[in-house]
């Protein structure tokens, strides 16, 4: 069949208009909570700009590598702790409407939960080649964005398939999102990269603002408010990809 964004757009948008409710619940527990927590108890990682070259030797780069690792050992385990949640925040909101013979949203809850680790080992397999183009990449940045979007875009059904098509395992979950995208991977691309690039600016001026907060006028209230609307764009971006993840399987697979 033929997508398209506004088909996909409109299915999301009915959905969120019947089940806001349970949709800001959701993504309000394990999106915006943990995001908002990450935003005031954790500070940036370094900034590898102060690096001003590549030797192994340079000061710079031994005073950044030493930065990295202590903020490693001190919030490496609280962040890493923060972006599964966020994940299974995103995946519990697929389960809402895609866990087969859940009548309630705690059944689905406790299904994206069992199935999490399946998720994860999908998304670390299909993130390694990610890393590896950034790395390639690297000078030219301009890059990454559409080749990520072109990747989501056939990895997009990932979530849905382990949730729907049950029992499945994590590459054969891959593998379905792939043949199910096949033919709709620009489209899917489109989307998602309106999507990332919503995110990024609506986000990017409120972070920028906390981090100046921080450091020169540390307000707790003034902070505790960007960086809560920082959290919120945070959830609204991650309830919107399931939304539409949730619209595109279920046109493809004619549910």
């Amino acid at each position: 069949m033929t997508l398209r964004p506004a088909t996909i757009y409109a299915d999301a948008w009915a959905a969120w208009r019947r089940d806001w409710t349970v949709l800001t619940a959701v993504a309000g527990m394990f999106v915006f909570l943990p995001q908002l927590a990450l935003l005031l108890l954790v500070p940036d990682v370094p900034d590898i700009a102060t690096v001003t070259g590549t030797d192994p030797t340079d000061p710079t780069m031994q005073a950044y590598v030493a930065a990295f690792q202590t903020w490693v050992a001190s919030y490496g385990l609280l962040y890493l702790g923060v972006v599964v949640t966020a994940l299974y925040g995103q995946f519990a909101l697929v389960a809402v409407y895609l866990t087969p013979g859940s009548a309630t949203v705690g059944g689905a809850l406790g299904s994206a939960l069992r199935l999490l680790p399946r998720l994860l080992l999908a998304s670390a397999v299909w993130m390694l080649p990610l890393g590896l183009i950034g790395v390639i990449l690297a000078r030219v940045p301009f890059l990454i964005l559409p080749l990520f979007a072109l990747i989501m875009a056939r990895t997009l059904l990932i979530g849905p398939a382990i949730l729907a098509a049950r029992p499945i395992g994590a590459v054969a979950a891959i593998g379905r999102s792939v043949v199910l995208t096949r033919g709709h991977m620009l489209v899917l691309a489109s989307v998602i990269l309106t999507i990332v690039l919503a995110q990024f600016l609506l986000s990017t001026p409120l972070v920028a603002l906390d981090q100046w907060m921080a450091k020169n006028a540390p307000n707790p209230i003034a902070r505790l408010i960007v960086d809560a609307l920082a959290a919120g764009v945070a959830a609204l971006s991650s309830t919107v990809m399931a939304l539409v993840q949730v619209a595109v399987w279920r046109r493809l697979v004619r549910v």
